[in-house]
């Protein structure tokens, strides 16, 4: 599906990628529980789920089966957490990595790791030379968890060439499930596998991935993902 957005019968089953997307992965959240909504054969014959940086978190609740708004108010909670220093994230004494592996101990089931094997593909950055993986073999709950160097530098849209795949990105893009600026704009910024579309609005996404922004603004994204979602399956 990435690349022409649209759903044909008789063909192999869509994988699902979620892009990297910060504090804004409650919008990949919402776009997910609409395709578990809507269409949840879309999510079930999905044979890979590719995940980048904070959109592994949508990727590893889709592939365990968890609780979309439970998982969506554990970012709420994270986000509050962050915004009470003055920095945010940025606070040395800040570590928004360990809130989010607290969030996925408690989301994620005891044999998260068994589910995710061979299913849930994790972009990560090797340590040694910088290259781009796709870790999907997991021996425990703690090691699916653990976040190591982040994937999104390397790969921010992570999928396979051998795959057909849906893409889901909070940022308008060349981007099957994403938000539609208007008026769109026709300068595109390509960043580590993703085109991202040069907007004021999505100036301001890129804020709210990286700061974290009020409850009510991320409650709005994972209403809007959800919304997005269901107007790509109305249209195809």
């Amino acid at each position: 599906m990435s690349g022409n957005g649209s759903v044909q019968s008789g063909i192999p089953p869509f994988s699902i990628s979620f892009s990297g997307s910060g504090f804004l992965a409650v919008y990949q959240l919402g776009a997910a529980q609409c395709l578990f909504d809507l269409a949840p054969g879309v999510i079930h014959a999905a044979p890979k789920v590719f995940g980048a940086s904070a959109g592994s978190l949508a990727a590893a609740a889709v592939v365990c089966g968890a609780n979309m708004e439970c998982m969506r108010d554990e970012m709420l909670a994270t986000a509050r957490a962050s915004r009470k220093h003055l920095l945010g994230p940025l606070h040395p004494s800040f570590n928004v990595f360990k809130l989010l592996e607290c969030c996925l101990h408690r989301s994620l089931p005891d044999n998260a790791h068994e589910l995710a094997t061979g299913r849930l593909y994790i972009s990560m950055t090797r340590l040694m030379d910088g290259e781009n993986i796709l870790m999907s073999d997991f021996m425990s709950k703690e090691e699916l968890v653990q976040h190591y160097i982040d994937g999104g530098f390397t790969n921010i849209q992570p999928i396979q060439d051998s795959s057909l795949t849906l893409t889901v990105s909070p940022f308008a893009g060349e981007v099957d499930i994403c938000p539609c600026d208007q008026p769109p704009s026709f300068y595109h910024v390509h960043v580590n596998s993703f085109n991202f579309q040069f907007t004021l609005q999505n100036f301001f996404r890129m804020m709210d991935a990286l700061f974290p922004p009020t409850s009510v603004a991320l409650k709005r994204a994972y209403y809007h993902g959800y919304q997005d979602a269901e107007f790509f399956l109305q249209a195809n």
